[in-house]
Formats: C-alpha cells, sequence, structure tokens
C-alpha cells in the first residue's frame, strides 16, 4: 500500500482497524529493531502485558501510545498533527482576475484627465 492509499484507507476504516493497523506498524518498527517485545516495553516504560495487548489489538492509552512513539524516535511526527499555521491557499482566477481589474481601474483613476 502506498502513502496515498494508506491515508485513504486511515481515512475511512472504523477506529479499530486503524489501532490494529498502527499497531502493526510499531510491531515491524520493533521487529527491524530485532528487540523483544518484553526489551521494548522496558525501553518505553510499560509493562510488557500492556505492550504484548496493544501489538495483538492496537488499544493502549495515549499516554502509552505516546510512550512507544518516543521509544521508536518518532515524537517529530506529532507536529504534524497540529501545525503552527497553514500558509494561506494560492489565490483562485476569479481572484486574480478582480486583482488585475482593481489595479486597472487605480490606474485609470491616476491618469490626467485628456
Amino acid at each position: 500500500m502506498n502513502a496515498e492509499q494508506e491515508d485513504a484507507a486511515l481515512r475511512d476504516w472504523p477506529e479499530p482497524k486503524v489501532c490494529e493497523h498502527l499497531a502493526a506498524k510499531v510491531r515491524k518498527a520493533r521487529l527491524a529493531g530485532e528487540e523483544s517485545q518484553a526489551e521494548f516495553a522496558d525501553r518505553a516504560g510499560i509493562s510488557v502485558r500492556t505492550y504484548k495487548r496493544f501489538e495483538l489489538t492496537g488499544k493502549a492509552t495515549l499516554e502509552n501510545f505516546i510512550q512507544i512513539l518516543r521509544a521508536l524516535g518518532r515524537t517529530r511526527y506529532l507536529v504534524l498533527l497540529f501545525p503552527a499555521s497553514l500558509p494561506p491557499p494560492p489565490p483562485t482566477v476569479s481572484d486574480r482576475v478582480s486583482a488585475i481589474a482593481a489595479r486597472a481601474a487605480l490606474l485609470k483613476m491616476r491618469q490626467p484627465d485628456e
């Protein structure tokens, strides 16, 4: 699944499926680091039982999920959830036409009468 497909799926799936998907991604990252569940849970500062339940069901408190993200070194992505400010949208064709018409009217008013 590419990023666009995953984005669409995350928007459309019911919450339990999204949680299971995120847990599977965490599990994959843990396995890539060649850590056991117990080692990872210890590094994350949560109980092994809590971590195993998360991997199995995707259920965790927000606090536990943040601890898991910290252990993965992924907290830097949390700022993307609520960016400080978004750039303004680009002007539409209608906006551009209106701006040109306003400038033309202003220039016409500034020209001396003939």
